[in-house]
């Protein structure tokens, strides 16, 4: 993927004026950012939530030992009830003593906030295993032989985001020449995304993707905004 990007930066003979290892970081910003895009990665873990004598909040990044952690999709107890997610108010309304209030049962709800943060309901007693399904970060990508772990049609999306990232440098026309890239890429993230959501929402998850389809890229692009019909007073 590299060597195909200097292709594109018309530099097969070897880096010149764009580095090998600005062309790899280009890339796994690309990985980084698709991956956020479409919560195409998932992983399902055991996770031990201590006993707890007060209101806690759980820093899944270094509590959970998940340094890939993105956003919870489904929390469940070992025995398969699952754990639901609520809002702040909603733990406000259903108790009004919710952060004091202690049962030896296991929590039947969870809040994520910020991007790591989350609290549960009631705040258990004992220890409780739960499974929890989050949406991770992809692996980086150091070696030649690495590969993205997203589905490989979607690589040239990469490439193509690559270039257009080497590019901003330049500004100007030539930086006006790469933004089809962009348009490339997040078109690609659009179409995958459409179908993890579909899964999500298959698999009963917590969590679907940005709709991406919703999002004017035009002014991203460098592209005039669709213009609005205006109604004629005759039509009135």
């Amino acid at each position: 993927m590299a060597a195909r990007v200097s292709q594109r930066l018309n530099e097969a003979g070897g880096a010149g004026f764009y580095p090998r290892a600005e062309i790899v970081a280009a890339l796994n910003e690309a990985h980084r950012l698709f991956v956020l895009l479409t919560l195409g990665l998932e992983q399902t873990s055991t996770w031990t939530l201590p006993a707890q004598t007060q209101l806690t909040v759980h820093h899944m990044l270094s509590e959970g030992g998940w340094s890939d952690w993105i956003v919870p999709l489904r929390i469940a107890t070992l025995g398969g009830a699952k754990v639901r997610p609520a809002r702040l108010e909603d733990l406000a309304c259903l108790d009004g003593s919710w952060t004091t209030t202690t049962t030896p049962r296991d929590p039947t709800r969870y809040v994520a906030l910020g991007a790591d943060l989350v609290v549960f309901y009631p705040i258990p007693l004992n220890g409780t295993v739960l499974q929890v399904t989050y949406a991770r970060a992809g692996l980086p990508l150091v070696n030649d032989s690495d590969t993205p772990e997203t589905p490989a049609e979607y690589h040239p999306s990469y490439v193509a985001y690559a270039v257009y990232r080497m590019r901003q440098v330049e500004g100007g026309q030539e930086f006006q020449k790469a933004l089809p890239g962009l348009g490339e890429y997040l078109k690609a993230a659009q179409h995958y995304a459409t179908y993890v959501r579909s899964r999500n929402l298959g698999s009963r998850y917590d969590k679907v993707p940005f709709e991406m389809e919703k999002y004017d890229r035009s002014l991203l692009l460098g592209k005039p905004p669709k213009a609005v019909p205006q109604r004629k007073v005759s039509d009135l």
